[in-house]
């Protein structure tokens, strides 16, 4: 499966934010809170994302083994509450936590992130629901 206009963040990233990521996340014509925008690619094998960087503005890839995530969860969480997205309780991030060379790495999706009804959305459901299904045949 393939989603374009993805957005992606990895923990530290969320972490890290400073106030003037919190107040564009707040802003109903921007974007969540986010380092990387691109497209996500899931197949039985590996989930991917290729993009860029906005920050460094640079390109960006990223590839997991599906047999290397240790946890997925949809909604927010410690990390990335509910404070941190204006669009907060109907638009809640994919939560992707995988085993790196680094160690554990935990990154944040908002999955074809897009407005609807002019409220801000994305397909994290039904991403998650595939996730979940690739994870239970494993």
């Amino acid at each position: 499966m393939k989603w374009e206009n993805t957005l992606m963040a990895y923990k530290e990233n969320i972490k890290s934010r400073g106030f003037w990521d919190w107040v564009k996340a707040h802003t109903s014509f921007m974007k969540p809170l986010h380092r990387y925008d691109g497209v996500f690619y899931l197949t039985e094998q590996k989930l991917a994302f290729i993009g860029r960087d906005v920050k460094e503005k640079k390109d960006f890839k990223l590839e997991v083994e599906i047999g290397n995530i240790t946890d997925i969860h949809f909604g927010f969480d410690d990390v990335f509450t509910g404070w941190e997205d204006r669009a907060a309780p109907w638009n809640k991030p994919l939560r992707v936590r995988y085993k790196s060379k680094e160690g554990e790495r935990t990154i944040y999706l908002f999955v074809n992130f897009h407005h609807k009804y002019g409220m801000r959305t994305s397909d994290n459901k039904e991403a998650f629901e595939k996730l979940k299904s690739l994870l239970e045949g494993k």
